[in-house]
């Protein structure tokens, strides 16, 4: 996915979901970009247009709740209840769909 449809769907995400928008990084082929919910508490996206990479993760306290990655047209998650594992998928989530199921976590688990 080109790295500016990239950042107008996490724009887009950013504002329907009142969260704030950092850029980290950006090149001709990478854009990094954290989503942050709080100060400890953020989805970090990364989009690599040259290797086909797109990784979504969110985290706490610099550890992985859960993520989605692809590489080379192969996707893995890695699930709320074991973020340390690969359970390989069909097809990588959307910012969206990832940002959805991230927020349904954290209510659930009463950390917003």
């Amino acid at each position: 996915m080109e790295i500016n449809k990239i950042i107008e769907e996490t724009d887009n995400v950013a504002e329907k979901y009142n969260l704030r928008l950092i850029e980290i990084d950006r090149t001709d082929n990478i854009i990094s970009l954290k989503l942050l919910i709080d100060n400890e508490l953020f989805i970090q996206i990364y989009n690599n247009t040259e290797k086909g990479k797109l990784n979504l993760a969110l985290v706490l306290k610099n550890r992985r709740l859960y993520g989605y990655d692809s590489e080379g047209g192969k996707y893995h998650c890695h699930p709320f209840d074991n973020p340390d594992s690969h359970v390989f998928v069909d097809d990588n989530k959307s910012i969206h769909e990832f940002v959805i199921d991230s927020m349904k976590f954290l209510e659930e688990k009463e950390l917003l």
